[in-house]
């Protein structure tokens, strides 16, 4: 053979050498990716998946648990409340039976009870004796003082309660597949909540019990309210179901489980009520008492289930919560993923194949073009890599490569010193700037403060002068006015009753007169209206206060509802607190149109857990307060009211913050209004005198100085 041609073989053979290497190399790679990935997601589909579902629905149970312990508590916490009415404590102790129905009538409209009730002491065991329910936790609730929890009632106690609750209980039983064989047809008991307080004398003797109950027969607000919560919407795919039941024993009394059985109750054609449990949970669930968390047959389809038994107060076990969704869904998509896995890959295979190999021999033409290119500039090159065991041209591509990843690292290193350099005078320059922002900000915002309370300081000094040349100007007239009108009645006599009510309407439009000047000079001039400070029983300063405005609040059919709940003192003055008090409860009357009530509570302030006095809120259920009225309801003589003067807040306003405290408020028109007055322990008394407008003006000139 002549070397000519030896030469051509070896050259023939290096070149297939490399496409063969291609091929392998590009096939081996997607072969083995789609076996590990087949492999992969049929364990994900038969074990991972199984157990995130599994998760999800015991996650969905306990949040339904939780929200069925809320509902047992809230109910338990508003009977509590009850009970410490004072008002219902002075009917019961008085025996006024109208007195009592009438606030028993309003807590079960108020809080969506299907009943509440008060047994009076004396009567317990009668009725302990007439409802054997109520004879179970009776001790219990004497021991604890209160209870709430789960209870099944029978229709014979549903009478002595309510009669109206035995047709509301009464749910048809329907055959369902996989149930346990039954002979029943009609579940008459009903399942509540119950909750039970005493109520007790001042003396902390008990003289009769609140007993209260809330219907889950029925009770679709509650199952839909727990699905709504748990399966909100893009939790499951398209078509999944989400489904919470409550059951007593084993029939569904509260579903949104849907029904599309043939006898179905005409009245619930979209829920399963009445439908019963598979007989493999009844097993495990009603009967051991365990918790099931699997796929289960749920009327008429499959879902993935979790299963939890439910305890009356006695400890006894009367039914299950469920909640679980569709798996229809999970095993589309499970199919549905893998079908369109194999075709993606069988495709992408495909391609890839058929492409490597037309590809195969446009690849080697360059590699041979580049080897005959780095043979010429090789000469004194530094190998990274260095020769590789293979015989053909990707060793001396190699070489070029190092040489190349040297050149690249230089560059890079030179890029990246110069990107350093550059960040860094970025981020000193934009510090720089965000320096001088923020102490302009601060600066503009120092001098609107200062020009705000210069206004106001001028503001004052001008109301004060004019202010002091009325009030000597009206109170010498009114003076006199008063002293005419109690010489013209002792002058008329006996005759003056026939104008007895005209002269009482000119001595209080006088009184009238003389108190708007006192507000204007008390708000105007301060600092000489200051009164003695001592520390206060703030409770004791509201009952007092209540006393001043009681035959205010007669007129209107007002109520107050105190929650005195302080316990620290307030350093103040009693006149002038008792003036803020009366304002804004005589403005919570105006602002409530017709009967209603007014809630004033007290409780003690914490600051980052450190007591600093003590907080009053004042609330109504009035009209409440506009959003653009609401930043100046505190301006003087702004009001909103046509014999109104303006100052009223204002001047509680003052006597507050003079004090070192504040007054808040939160409004929502058509809502009401609340009024919080904070109070120190200790009073730091703020006046704002010379001395704190020669300051702002030291502070104004400073800050013009620097810009």
């Amino acid at each position: 053979m002549s070397p000519h041609r030896q030469q051509l073989k070896r050259r023939w053979f290096m070149r297939s050498s490399i496409r063969l290497k291609i091929l392998g190399l590009s096939i081996t790679p997607l072969i083995l990716t789609l076996v590990t990935l087949l492999g992969m997601t049929s364990y994900w589909a038969s074990t991972y998946s199984a157990d995130q579902l599994d998760r999800k629905v015991r996650a969905d149970l306990s949040v339904a648990e939780g929200f069925l312990k809320i509902l047992e508590q809230q109910d338990l916490s508003n009977l509590k409340q009850l009970s410490l009415n004072q008002q219902l404590r002075e009917s019961v102790e008085r025996q006024q039976p109208s007195s009592i129905s009438q606030q028993l009538y309003s807590f079960k409209a108020l809080h969506r009870l299907d009943f509440v009730r008060l047994i009076p002491a004396n009567n317990l065991s009668h009725r302990v004796l007439q409802e054997p329910s109520l004879g179970q936790i009776a001790s219990r609730v004497l021991a604890a003082n209160a209870s709430a929890g789960l209870q099944l009632i029978s229709p014979e106690e549903l009478g002595v309660i309510d009669p109206e609750l035995i047709d509301r209980v009464s749910i048809t039983l329907h055959s369902t597949p996989r149930a346990l064989p039954t002979s029943r047809d009609t579940e008459r008991r009903g399942m509540f909540i119950r909750a039970l307080h005493p109520v007790t004398n001042d003396e902390g003797v008990m003289i009769a019990l609140l007993d209260s109950g809330r219907l889950l027969n029925r009770n679709n607000q509650f199952v839909d309210s727990i699905r709504d919560l748990v399966y909100r919407p893009g939790t499951l795919p398209d078509g999944g179901i989400g489904t919470v039941t409550l059951f007593l024993d084993d029939v569904r009394i509260s579903t949104n489980v849907p029904n599309r059985q043939p006898n179905a109750d005409l009245n619930d054609t979209h829920r399963a009520l009445g439908t019963r449990v598979s007989q493999d949970v009844n097993k495990r669930v009603l009967q051991s008492g365990e918790s099931w968390v699997d796929r289960a047959f749920v009327v008429n389809d499959w879902y993935i289930s979790a299963y939890n038994p439910i305890e009356d107060l006695a400890g006894k076990r009367i039914g299950m919560l469920y909640t679980g969704f569709l798996e229809q869904p999970y095993r589309d998509i499970h199919r549905k993923t893998l079908i369109e896995l194999l075709c993606a890959f069988a495709i992408v295979a495909i391609i890839s194949i058929l492409l490597i190999l037309r590809s195969t021999g446009l690849i080697t033409h360059p590699i041979r073009r580049i080897h005959n290119v780095v043979q010429a500039v090789k000469v004194g090159r530094r190998q990274r890599i260095g020769m590789m065991d293979t015989n053909d041209e990707f060793s001396e591509l190699a070489e070029q490569f190092d040489t190349m990843l040297d050149l690249l690292e230089d560059r890079n290193r030179q890029i990246q010193q110069a990107a350093d350099v550059l960040e860094h005078k970025v981020q000193s320059r934009t510090q720089s700037l965000q320096d001088k922002t923020r102490e302009l900000e601060e600066h503009i915002r120092l001098l609107q403060a200062t020009r705000a309370q210069l206004v106001t300081k001028e503001k004052l000094a001008a109301l004060g002068e004019l202010t002091a040349g009325i009030a000597h100007e009206i109170n010498n007239p009114a003076a006199v006015i008063l002293g005419n009108m109690d010489l013209l009645q002792d002058t008329l006599g006996d005759n003056a009753a026939e104008v007895e009510e005209e002269i009482e309407i000119i001595i209080q439009q006088v009184y009238r007169i003389r108190a708007l000047v006192n507000n204007l000079l008390q708000y105007s001039r301060p600092g000489e209206y200051s009164q003695s400070l001592s520390p206060l029983n703030i409770n004791q300063v509201l009952d007092d206060t209540l006393l001043l405005v009681r035959h205010t609040l007669e007129k209107q059919s007002l109520q107050v509802k105190l929650n005195l709940q302080a316990t620290c003192s307030a350093e103040g003055n009693v006149q002038q607190l008792q003036q803020v008090f009366v304002n804004l409860v005589i403005n919570a009357a105006n602002a409530t149109q017709g009967a209603g009530d007014i809630l004033i509570r007290s409780h003690d302030w914490y600051d980052n857990h450190e007591l600093k006095g003590v907080v009053v809120d004042v609330e109504d259920y009035g009209r409440g307060i506009a959003e653009g009225i609401l930043p100046h309801i505190f301006d003087p003589f702004f009001t909103t009211r046509d014999n109104g003067t303006g100052l009223g807040l204002s001047v509680s306003y003052g006597i507050i913050r003079r004090y070192g405290g504040d007054i808040q408020v939160q409004s929502e028109q058509g809502q009401g209004s609340i009024f919080s007055v904070y109070l120190l322990q200790q009073a730091r008394y703020n006046d704002n005198d010379q001395a704190t407008a020669e300051q702002l003006l030291a502070t104004l000139s400073e800050a013009q100085r620097k810009w």
